[in-house]
């Protein structure tokens, strides 16, 4: 029966090393938290080969050295998490955490010799850090994941914690207490099995959340602008489609504003591309701080935009147009103080009944020309120049 729990303690090891496999294919991502999971289930595989040759070893790694290292693997895992999120996760206190874990497991191996008092400290330690994940997972990963990675692993570690404590009681008020951690007892056998799972799972878990992250990554990349971070001309023409046609659903109202800079080329020859960089991240970020959340602002070329506005008539585009083009006649964010500013010019259409959105660029972009012509600094609508100051000299 002996050899029953050294072969769960062994196979727990190998599914370690497997899942320490995985996480080596993600350590170039340089993700944070990658390499504390790594970590925890380098230290899972010795503490399991530590717990199964324990009898051969001396009480003092049998006992405390193992008990330690389970303990540190724990303590990286949560690290892992915690970096993970973004959370601050104070190493030096779990290093406490783990020093405290193993005095206590000692004093109850020298001075109480006690198999049910160091398996209830080992339970409230790890009932306590695997909860700390649970909480972490589920708290700081909304709004960043998707939900079903976080309610996986939340909901692992939540079950993982639970399975301790209800170890931990059993083990001191229980009526077979087992005697050591390889009597091959029932209750043994169970809790021993369901620990091979705990590293691999809790880093499933890892691994699920990373791989989203991954997908986000690609995806922000794929649909913005590498430079200011409005969205990509294709992927701009892709949601204006989805608009158009929910505006046709619904029988609601679009306005598309093409908004283009004035004498951009004279801004990069006189102060340098980069005060031309700095131009258009500008232009995107006092422009998104004045549209609304259902508003989609696009880079569409070198230094032109476009902004759809649903459910915008008329005149709520041409205020908003007016708007952004009073906010954008600004000073260039350069370093050397000069006082040149940049304006911009923009161009207005509103979607017309079974009209495509081809067509409804074509016609903004014909109201931009307009602007243009007009002088510049102008906001234009169909054939129409709407009133505003002197154009810029």
């Amino acid at each position: 029966m002996f050899s029953s729990t050294l072969t769960i303690l062994v196979i727990g090891a190998f599914l370690c090393i497997i899942m320490l496999l995985v996480l080596s294919s993600l350590w170039r991502t340089a993700i944070p938290g990658v390499r504390e999971w790594s970590a925890g289930n380098a230290l899972a595989i010795a503490a399991f080969f530590l717990y199964a040759f324990g009898k051969s070893l001396p009480p003092l790694a049998a006992y405390e050295l193992a008990n330690a290292v389970n303990a540190a693997a724990t303590a990286a895992l949560l690290l892992g998490f915690y970096r993970f999120l973004g959370r601050q996760a104070s190493p030096s206190l779990l290093a406490a955490g783990v020093v405290l874990l193993t005095t206590t497991i000692a004093i109850f191996h020298y001075w109480i010799d006690s198999f049910a008092l160091r398996t209830l400290a080992v339970a409230l330690y790890q009932g306590a850090l695997f909860g700390a994940i649970a909480l972490a997972v589920l708290k700081f990963g909304n709004g960043t994941l998707l939900r079903y990675p976080l309610v996986f692993t939340g909901a692992m570690a939540g079950l993982i914690a639970s399975g301790h404590l209800v170890r931990g009681i059993l083990y001191v008020s229980g009526p077979e207490i087992p005697l050591s951690l390889l009597q091959p007892s029932a209750w043994n056998l169970l809790f021993l099995s369901a620990s091979t799972l705990v590293m691999p799972v809790m880093t499933l878990g890892g691994v699920m959340m990373v791989h989203d992250a991954m997908m986000q990554k690609s995806e922000h990349a794929a649909n913005r602008d590498f430079l200011t971070g409005a969205w990509s001309r294709r992927a701009f023409f892709e949601r204006a489609q989805h608009e158009l046609a929910r505006a046709r659903r619904l029988d609601s109202s679009i306005a598309l504003l093409l908004i283009d800079v004035d004498h951009f080329k004279q801004v990069n020859d006189r102060f340098g591309h980069a005060t031309g960089d700095r131009v258009l991240v500008d232009i995107v970020r006092k422009s998104e701080a004045l549209l609304r959340s259902i508003d989609y602002l696009g880079r569409i070329g070198g230094e032109e935009f476009a902004v759809l506005l649903s459910d915008a008539d008329r005149d709520a585009a041409l205020t908003v147009a007016e708007r952004l083009r009073q906010t954008l006649q600004a000073a260039p964010p350069q370093a050397g103080g000069t006082d040149n500013a940049y304006t911009v010019s923009i161009g207005v259409a509103i979607l017309r009944e079974s009209e495509s959105f081809e067509s409804l660029m074509q016609r903004a972009d014909a109201a931009l020309y307009r602007s243009k012509a007009a002088g510049r600094n102008q906001v234009s609508i169909n054939a129409e120049i709407v009133p505003g100051p002197m154009p810029a000299a």
